[in-house]
Formats: structure tokens, C-alpha cells, sequence
């Protein structure tokens, strides 16, 4: 606790030295802007959110750290995925690699260093760390058509005040685009490195009071190899993905409305070897009605994701040269709503009240090809989840205020596990599980201080919780022909956390807008695996351990972020972040010589460097620089990746209106930086990719 200690006065000292210099530094400009400011000319306006505090405000007006990246960031992007345009923002890491195609234990993402599974991922405001995905809460973001996005959100912090369960680090909400006049109409053809291949549409027109969007399309992938030292029956990773996604719009006048969204998504997709792969098909609707009236707005949403998935697995006992089982998850589904109201009392207030119901159920069966033996598992969670949230101005505006809280109940229940021929020397066993019962409440409050106009300086505290999903209550897990046995618990409590924050922003020289945040969170009742039993049987001899998952946890984080944004010229463009992060065990009560150590995937320094360049006559350029510092891949800190550098880019333009030509390159410099590491092998990146477009518009 002490290095913790002493590493947040530091880091806190370091920030505050920081924005005395950036203050000092624009003296004189920020004087002349002021006056400008004063006659009407400088102003700053910030982008417009509606994720940190559930209505529209700018992000200079928020308590909380506040990013969005616009649509004209997502095209000029290289990368196709969210998962992957997201990695460029301060606070969030992504360690895995769009390659790697599935990675079904963990979510990828990470924000503020809270670790896995712990960052909430929206889609026009639905939850999509449901069980519906797969067993464990894992978001496979490539099922939303870069195309239909309009905007990303991420707000990090804790935000379970707003939006409950999962929202420990923050929160992503990706908004989708609404159909628009005049009409668009674009096909797509692409193709790149390890035979990759595909095509796209997407069509977008306004009828008078409807409007209609459609887009989507197909990628095929022959793969690569990521295996070092590959496997034996080792094979490229090939992936074949099939999208739509289409939104239908009625407005009954200008100030009301109604849209209906559906997509669909199938892939097929190898993991490396010949029996090692897996299939996903899963369709999402959601209903949106909007209307404004003179004091407020009203909001009702409605939803419902299904998803179908199997995975193949292949058995070590003959080196990888059979199927031995087939996990299924036969059309799990969520469905919820989501009411909300904003009221404006007075015109220095905004009231928003409303409600969260959530239905999740969760079905899980193996069959294997090797033996007589059929196992599985089942739940459901039932959220209850009303809110509200205040904002107030002061003094004009300079000073804003800001509380909020939530309060969750959530029920699980129908918790069931089966198998006829469990591994390790277990009987076979049917086990039913009684209900169980969580409620939280999650305050939060914040303010933000704008001494001039070009100034605000903000505050803000709150809480987050993760429940315990259907995976850790009820799946009893059995890995390496019994040599590994997870026993779920429906004891399990939800993991929490606290939190505070206190930063500045500034424009200085009327173009280059700076933000400084120094953060503390404390995160407590983390579930992890603790050994209850442990044999050594056979001949020869081997060991075989049973875990029980538990809340055995406790870690500390602080961190830096800095952000920069330089727009010089309509033409010219260019951001800069930092992030300063130590996540820090402090309690591991199955292994207490974790304490101490750093939380695995969570390196220490993250720096991206962003340029874009706009010339319609030449060419659109954007170029994404990273570094990301050493970190682990356990807990242990045995298994370490050096830090590495990528850099990214993208470059397009459009010839007579309606032919752009686009070339979109990953990792230019070929680092082959591993996702994955342990004593024996690691997965590790391909290198280098290029993708080549070409995009027709009519």
C-alpha cells in the first residue's frame, strides 16, 4: 500500500506541475483569446454527448472524462472493428488483435486498468455484456457495420449510477446512424493481406416523415499463422463473416419520433488448428420512441438480442488430430427496456428519472465425440433497475453541478449444472441451485468550473459494480481431462469499486485544446479461482486441482491521463494522449504472493499520436502512432511483453464524386509483439497488413 501511496502523490504532484505550466505557457494567448471570448468570437464548445450523464451536453460541461470519437475519426480510421478505433482513445487498452478472431474467456477491453470484463459496452444505450454473446460476458464488436456508426462515447470512470452492473472502468456507447437526406448509396470492394477478401452496401434516404438505412456485407479471411512454436496439425486461422444492419425512422412531427434497428450476424471462424473452431449466428432489434415537449423529453427503448453459437474443440491426447467435444449455446436471449424521462424544472436544472428492466436467460450444452458423456448448464438474471440524475448551473454557467444514483436489484435464478461423466474422478451429478438475491445502490456526484471561458476545471467521484454473470454462478468447468476443475458459486458476491477524479482542460493559442486527470480507484471483492483440493493420481503421475471461484480480491489503481487536440487549419488535425496507469494487487487470498504485483494486461504508459490531413485534391492522410510499455501476462509477473511501438495509417481520395480509392495499413513497421505468452508458447501477431478499397458512390 505504500508504493501506492507514494506513486499517487507523485503521479498527483506531476499532474498538478503540468497544468500549472500548460496555464503559465498560454498566459498571453489565453489573455487574447479571453478578450475575443468576451466580444463573442472564442468560445469552446466541446463535442456533444449524451452518455455521461444520459442527456445531450458538451463534453467541456461534464464532471466526467469525456471522449468521442466523430464520424469523420471513424472513416478516416484504418481499422474496421470498434474494438479496434476505440484503442485510440486515453484510458483504454485493447490487447487483442482483430486476427486472433475469437477470444471467448475475456473481453478485450480495458479501461482505466480495472482489468477484464470490467468496462460496460453500449450499443445505442443497450447493455451488450449480456450472457447472450457466450457464457462469460465477452463482446465480439464485429458485428456492427463500421458504416452505420455515427458516433463513439466512452466515458471513463465508474458509471454504474447511470447504467449499473459491468461499469467499473466506464462505459463505450457506440451511436448509430439515422437515415438521412439526400440519399446515399455506396458499394464497396475489398481485398488484402492473408487472402482477405470482401464486399459492402450501404444505403441511406429520407421519404418525408420516413427514412430508411441498410448497410452490410461479407469479409472472408484465409488467416495466419500466430502460433510461436506452432502446434502440431497447426493451420492458418481463417475467418468468414456475414453482416446487416438496417434502421427504419418515422417522425410524426419535429418533435417526435420512432425508429426500428435490426442486425444479423453469422461468422465462421478457425482458431489455428483442424478441430479447433466455432460458428456464431446472433440477431438484435431494438425499438426507439422520442419525444420533446416544452419543459422536458421522453424516451422509451425496447429490446431483444438472441445468439446462437457452437464451438469445436480438438483433443491434446492424440496431438490435436480429432474433435473431442462441442460446446453449444443454443439461442440464449436477452431482452429489457429502458425508460427515461428529462424534466427542466427551471432553466438552471435538468431532472432525468427513469427505470432499467433487464431479462437475461443463459443455456450451455457440451456433447462429446470420444465418450459417452453429455453436460451443461443453465440461468437466468432478472434486473430491476430504477435511476436519476440532476444537473445544475450556477453563476450563467460557470459553475455546474452534478449527482445522480441508481439503485439494482437483481435476481438469479432456474440455476442448474449437469454432467453424466464429469473428469478428475467426479460422479456424475445433476445440481439445482437455489435463488438468489443482490440489490446495490451507486451514487455519484461532480463538478465542473469554468473560471473563463476557455477554462474548466473539474471534480467528480462515484461507484461502480460488476454482479456476478450465469458463467461464474453455475458452469462447473472442467479443462485438460479433469486436471483442471472450476466449481461455480452461487454464493458469489457483486465486485465494487470507488473512485475519484479532479482535472483541468484549456484552450490555449485558439487551437490547441489540453486536458489533464489524475484518478484513484479502490476495487474490492474481485472473483478469481481459489484451490480447494489437489491430488496426484496415475501413472504416470499427474496432478489434478479443483478451484472454487471466489471473491478473493482486492486491487488499487491510480493513474495520469493527458490529452491534447491541435486544429490549426480546416485542413490540418492532430491529437495526443497519455495514460499513466498502476493497477496494483493489494489482497489475493488464494495467492498472496500476487500482492504487490500489477494486474496482467494493463501496461503502465500508453502514448497515441493521431494526424490527419484533409485535401480533397490530393489526398485524405491519417496516421496513428502508439507505444504501449511492458506489462504481464499473469499475475505472477513471470510472463512479460517488452514494450512495442505500431504505427497505422490510412490514405484515400475520391476521383470525378464518385470513385474513392483507399489503402488502409496496419502495423507498418511489422512488430511481431505477442497477445498471449506463457512458459511454452505464445500467440503473437501477424505483422504488417494492407487492405486495398475500392468505394462506389451514387
Amino acid at each position: 500500500m505504500g508504493k501506492v501511496l507514494i506513486g499517487m502523490r507523485t503521479t498527483g504532484l506531476w499532474l498538478g506541475v503540468s497544468i500549472l505550466c500548460f496555464s503559465l505557457l498560454g498566459t498571453h494567448s489565453v489573455m487574447a483569446a479571453e478578450e475575443k471570448a468576451a466580444e463573442g468570437k472564442v468560445e469552446v464548445m466541446g463535442e456533444l454527448a449524451i452518455t455521461a450523464t444520459r442527456t445531450e451536453l458538451s463534453t467541456f460541461d461534464t464532471p466526467s472524462s469525456v471522449t468521442v470519437i466523430t464520424e469523420e475519426q471513424i472513416k478516416a480510421s484504418p481499422f474496421e472493428r470498434a474494438e479496434d478505433i476505440v484503442r485510440q482513445a486515453a484510458g483504454v487498452f485493447n490487447f487483442r488483435h482483430f486476427t486472433l478472431h475469437t477470444n471467448g474467456i475475456v473481453s478485450p477491453l480495458r479501461m482505466r486498468g480495472t482489468g477484464n470484463n470490467r468496462t460496460l459496452l453500449l450499443v445505442d444505450g443497450i447493455p451488450q455484456n449480456d450472457n447472450f454473446n457466450n457464457a462469460i460476458a465477452w463482446v465480439g464488436w464485429g458485428y456492427i457495420p463500421k458504416d452505420a456508426i455515427q458516433r463513439i462515447e466512452i466515458v471513463r470512470g465508474p458509471m454504474s449510477a447511470l447504467y449499473g452492473s459491468e461499469a467499473l472502468g466506464g462505459v463505450i456507447n457506440i451511436i448509430t446512424k439515422n437515415p438521412q437526406s439526400p440519399r446515399e448509396t455506396t458499394l464497396t470492394g475489398k481485398a488484402g493481406k492473408g487472402y482477405t477478401f470482401g464486399g459492402e452496401m450501404f444505403y441511406s434516404q429520407k421519404f418525408q416523415k420516413w427514412g430508411v438505412l441498410l448497410t452490410g456485407g461479407f469479409e472472408g479471411s484465409r488467416g495466419f499463422h500466430m502460433d510461436d512454436p506452432p502446434f502440431p496439425n497447426a493451420q492458418k486461422r481463417y475467418s468468414d463473416v456475414w453482416r446487416v444492419f438496417g434502421k427504419a425512422k418515422y417522425d410524426f412531427s419535429p418533435n417526435t419520433n420512432v425508429s426500428f434497428t435490426g442486425l444479423y450476424y453469422n461468422h465462421d471462424q478457425g482458431q489455428g488448428r483442424e478441430f479447433f473452431f466455432n460458428h456464431l449466428a446472433l440477431d438484435q432489434y431494438w425499438l426507439n420512441f422520442n419525444h420533446k415537449f416544452d419543459q422536458g423529453t421522453l424516451r422509451l427503448l425496447v429490446w431483444m438480442n438472441r445468439a446462437h453459437k457452437k464451438a469445436f474443440q480438438d483433443s491434446a491426447a492424440d496431438n490435436f488430430s480429432s474433435l473431442n467435444r462441442k460446446e453449444k449455446f443454443p439461442s440464449p436471449y436477452t431482452w429489457g427496456a429502458d425508460l427515461q424521462a428529462s424534466l427542466l424544472p427551471a432553466p438552471w436544472a435538468t431532472i432525468t428519472m427513469g427505470a432499467t428492466y433487464r431479462d437475461i436467460h443463459w443455456f450451455y450444452d457440451e456433447d462429446y465425440f470420444q465418450t459417452l458423456r453429455e453436460a451443461g448448464s443453465r440461468g437466468a438474471q432478472t434486473y430491476l433497475s430504477p435511476f436519476v440524475n440532476m444537473d445544475f448551473r450556477f453563476f450563467n454557467g460557470k459553475l455546474l453541478a452534478n449527482v445522480g444514483a441508481r439503485y439494482d436489484w437483481i435476481e438469479s435464478s432456474k440455476g442448474r449444472t449437469w454432467d453424466t461423466k464429469p473428469g478428475g474422478g467426479r460422479k456424475p451429478y445433476q445440481t439445482d441451485y437455489p435463488i438468489s438475491w443482490w440489490t446495490r445502490v451507486s451514487p455519484k456526484g461532480g463538478i465542473v468550473f469554468h473560471p473563463d471561458p476557455l477554462t474548466a476545471l473539474r471534480a467528480s467521484a462515484g461507484t461502480g459494480f460488476r454482479a456476478p454473470n450465469l458463467f461464474e454462478l453455475y458452469k462447473t468447468q472442467i479443462r485438460q481431462g479433469g486436471a483442471f476443475t472450476r466449481l461455480p458459486n452461487p454464493l458469489l458476491k457483486p465486485e465494487k469499486i470507488t473512485s475519484y477524479e479532479f482535472g483541468a482542460e484549456r484552450l490555449l493559442f485558439n487551437q490547441l485544446l489540453v486536458r489533464g486527470t489524475f484518478y484513484q480507484a479502490f476495487a474490492y471483492d474481485y472473483i478469481g479461482d481459489k484451490l480447494i483440493r489437489s491430488e496426484v493420481r496415475g501413472k504416470p503421475p499427474r496432478t489434478f486441482n479443483e478451484y472454487q471461484l471466489e471473491n478473493i480480491g482486492k486491487v488499487d489503481i491510480h493513474g495520469v491521463e493527458v490529452e491534447m487536440e491541435w486544429n490549426p487549419r480546416k485542413d490540418f488535425s492532430a491529437f495526443f494522449n497519455y495514460t499513466y496507469n498502476i493497477s496494483r494487487i493489494r489482497q489475493d487470498i488464494q495467492s498472496p504472493e500476487t500482492e504487490g504485483n500489477i494486474l496482467p494486461f494493463e501496461p503502465i504508459h500508453k502514448f497515441h499520436l493521431g494526424i490527419l490531413y484533409k485535401n480533397p485534391r490530393i489526398a485524405n492522410i491519417f496516421l496513428l502512432a502508439n507505444y504501449y510499455d511492458s506489462m504481464f501476462y499473469d499475475s505472477l509477473n513471470d510472463f512479460k511483453q517488452p514494450g512495442f511501438f505500431t504505427l497505422d495509417a490510412s490514405i484515400y481520395r475520391t476521383f470525378a464524386n464518385h470513385v474513392t480509392l483507399r489503402l488502409d495499413a496496419e502495423n507498418i513497421f511489422n512488430r511481431r509483439y505477442a497477445i498471449f505468452k506463457d512458459a511454452n508458447s505464445r500467440t503473437i501477431v501477424p505483422g504488417v497488413l494492407v487492405m486495398g478499397k475500392v468505394i462506389l458512390s451514387f
